[in-house]
């Protein structure tokens, strides 16, 4: 019984550790990793479940196994499930400055309505210093939408400074700001698009950009693999379908995490980088992109897990607020709201 148990908690702390520093490992070398990392947040659940298990049967040799790989652990899954107790208070003497960042999923524009949108509506309530979105719009401007017609002065009154590029991203700002011109930035398409603006904010210029790197782009089908469990017959396939989207997923998108950090490695110091990363806090993609110097908003002022993703039954943190330089978030909060597959990330920052 006993040899059982600590076998069991090998193999459990093994998995666990692969999981949490799975990301550092490059998916173009080996995408094993990479998917093991995705995997981390059942890990870890799994890992707490025989944890307990073995202390209700008195295994506490092997429970220190596990313990120690869920402290080994602890630097990556902060990122996931941090435990924010106490906020720094706000210093009267210095400015702030809220910001939101929201896959508004192109106002929902193809669900065949004319009702006001609630993903615009939810944006200007929050009233924002500085919003950035992704998935705005692709061939025209979510201005000529009737769902956002309606919003339209409010929308001018509030946010006279805006900017939508014509692929899929785009900023609204209360203050004024310049479009940065970059080689990292020349790699356009369709799903991949990164922007950066200096921005005229409080306290000096800060340099926002608005990432949405690569989807996995994934059919019906393959959401019924992740959505079922009876699957009909065809499962090794489209299970075969998924992975094989997955590694192509994986690799792409560190391509892509190299182009964005070649923009910040000749950023200013004060950074701000949000949006849609499609992938997970730990993760390769996320590593590169943060570096050594760029910090998590949620990871260092949230409290326990949280997902933005919320469509197929995958429930993940795929959108991020990072930071560098002279800003210290006070704040930061998923929202339920608006009408998208996307939550909204929004974050008070004090500078």
């Amino acid at each position: 019984m006993k040899s059982l148990c600590r076998l069991l908690a090998i193999v459990v702390a093994f998995v666990l550790l692969f999981a949490a520093y799975g990301g550092r490992v490059d998916p173009s070398v080996w995408s094993l990793p990479a998917l093991a990392t995705l995997a981390l947040p059942v890990v870890a659940v799994a890992a707490v479940v025989v944890l307990a298990l073995l202390a209700l049967f008195r295994q506490w040799r092997a429970a220190v196994i596990i313990v120690g790989a869920l402290f080994l652990s602890w630097p990556t899954l902060r990122l996931i499930s941090p435990v924010t107790l106490l906020h720094p208070d706000a210093n009267p003497a210095k400015t702030q400055l809220k910001v939101l960042t929201m896959n508004v999923k192109e106002f929902n524009w193809f669900d065949g309505t004319k009702s006001p949108s609630k993903t615009m509506r939810y944006i200007l309530d929050e009233d924002a210093d500085v919003v950035v979105i992704q998935e705005g719009l692709v061939y025209f401007s979510y201005e000529h939408l009737d769902k956002v017609k309606p919003m339209l002065k409010e929308l001018y009154k509030k946010y006279p400074y805006r900017k939508k590029h014509f692929f899929d991203v785009g900023i609204l700002s209360k203050y004024p700001f310049t479009e940065v011109e970059s080689q990292a930035l020349a790699k356009e398409s369709l799903d991949y698009f990164i922007k950066a603006w200096d921005v005229e904010a409080p306290g000096g210029n800060l340099r926002v950009v608005s990432m949405h790197l690569s989807s996995l782009r994934f059919t019906s089908n393959d959401s019924k693999v992740i959505e079922t469990i009876n699957m009909p017959s065809g499962r090794k396939r489209r299970i075969s379908s998924v992975a094989h989207k997955l590694d192509d997923g994986f690799r792409i998108h560190a391509v892509q995490a190299r182009a964005m950090r070649d923009l910040l490695n000749d950023s200013p110091a004060d950074v701000l980088v949000m949006g849609d990363m499609n992938d997970t806090p730990g993760s390769f993609t996320y590593r590169t992109v943060c570096g050594d110097d760029f910090h998590d908003a949620w990871a260092d002022t949230g409290f326990g897990p949280t997902y933005t993703f919320n469509a197929h039954h995958l429930y993940v943190k795929i959108d991020h607020i990072l930071y560098r330089g002279e800003l210290k978030p006070l704040s930061c909060r998923r929202v339920k709201a608006g009408e998208s597959d996307h939550y909204p990330l929004v974050a008070v920052f004090e500078r």
